[in-house]
């Protein structure tokens, strides 16, 4: 295991963070599809996952070599794609991966569902960890299997694992635990020690461990990413890692994941669970070039992004800690989130909404869409320029500090 290199005396590569992209040229659900909902071009959005940047340098020249030659058949992966990804895993987190051990699918939710459909039985139980992304429980419940929420215990914004609820959630039916490391919404890097005491009592009760890994690419200064998979030969053989270059370098319309298993009957599965769609054949030719030049070249842009990202969480805390202090703020080790509890401020669900999109004029991710435990909450994306940030918060402040009974002035 180790460190990303974001601290904060890593000197940031010259890279722009702060320019504002053509919101109307995008194409984007984030931006283009909003507005025309709300039929408000004056709207500003904090809510779908994806960043307000253009993707690294060497991913650009990457997909723009591809276009150039101007043959777009089915994609091949050479070598140098596998030794990106290996060499990537190694170089940030220490762990040795193979290059068979590599499968590919078009995104971590899509892959997810083989994985379901093959090593589980309708009616079998998967658990789940609760406030996080709505696709997990709706994968489960899609595929007619039983989702468990083993609901993330809220200590004051700092989030744990519910490990005595988790040995109690297990039952003779339960047969995955889809884990998100780390976790989105709430931003957590699970410690050696959680991911140890999670194995144990997996390896205990024969439960085979499906690892959401995507934003371990995004990680705050400090921060050190453990793969659930590395921890020993047990969780060698019985997880499923997926992750993608959809997050960390901004390529979620590029349609590219990875699934790594050490267990060859678990690629075996995977394989036939994606045959039976087709999808083997799914592999974007795009997806392809921007994964390795993501994973060989982007270092120096995501180190300088999480620096960028970093500041703008502060930007956030130091504002609310100065007009709303009864809004708690979960300080993230991961992501490009930030995780805002506003249940302290009193007021009904339907109430805050409506400020948020009327009068703020801005969208967010709301809690409620991540589960028990997301009630009150709201997600902001900080992966946007500074300026567009301060605007949006300067909003949110505007319609929420008035639910105290203060008055809001700028500043």
């Amino acid at each position: 295991m180790s460190k990303l290199l974001v601290g904060a005396d890593a000197t940031p590569a010259p890279y722009d963070f702060d320019t504002v992209l053509d919101r109307g040229n995008l194409s984007t659900l984030k931006w283009e599809m909003e507005i025309a909902r709300a039929n408000d071009p004056g709207l500003l959005s904090f809510g779908t996952a994806d960043m307000d940047f253009r993707s690294p340098p060497s991913v650009l020249k990457a997909v723009q070599s591809v276009a150039k030659e101007g043959h777009f058949g089915y994609p091949l992966k050479r070598p140098g794609y596998y030794e990106a990804i290996v060499g990537y895993l190694d170089r940030h987190f220490g762990w040795k991966v193979e290059k068979d051990w590599l499968e590919s699918g078009v995104g971590i939710y899509q892959s997810m569902h083989p994985v379901i459909t093959e090593l589980t039985e309708p009616g079998d139980e998967i658990i789940y960890q609760p406030p996080v992304h709505h696709v997990f429980a709706e994968i489960i419940e899609a595929n007619d299997r039983v989702a468990v929420p083993n609901q993330l215990l809220n200590r004051r914004g700092a989030y744990e694992m519910d490990f005595a609820g988790l040995e109690a959630a297990i039952t003779c039916r339960t047969k995955l635990l889809l884990l998100c490391s780390p976790h989105n919404p709430v931003g957590r890097v699970w410690t050696l020690g959680e991911l140890r005491l999670l194995a144990a009592i997996c390896e205990k009760r024969n439960i085979i461990v499906v690892s959401d890994e995507v934003y371990s690419g995004l990680l705050y200064p400090g921060s050190t990413f453990v793969a659930f998979a590395s921890l020993s030969q047990w969780t060698s053989m019985n997880t499923y890692t997926m992750i993608s270059p959809s997050k960390p370098f901004n390529l979620t319309g590029l349609k590219h994941s990875i699934v790594i298993a050490a267990n060859p009957a678990f690629r075996a599965a995977y394989r036939k669970g994606i045959a039976r769609t087709n999808l083997h054949y799914g592999t974007s030719i795009f997806g392809l070039a921007g994964a390795e030049a993501g994973y060989r070249d982007s270092d120096d842009w995501t180190n300088a992004l999480m620096q960028y990202v970093a500041r703008n969480f502060e930007y956030v805390r130091a504002q609310f800690g100065k007009h709303l202090p009864e809004v708690t703020l979960t300080v993230p080790e991961a992501t490009y989130f930030s995780w805002l509890d506003l249940a302290p401020l009193g007021a009904a669900k339907e109430r805050y909404q409506a400020l948020i999109e009327r009068a703020a004029r801005l969208v967010v991710t709301y809690g409620e869409s991540m589960g028990r435990g997301g009630e009150q909450h709201i997600r902001l994306n900080l992966a946007t320029p500074l300026s567009n940030l301060a605007a949006g918060v300067d909003r949110l402040l505007a319609v929420l500090v008035p639910l105290t009974g203060r008055d809001y002035s700028k500043g």
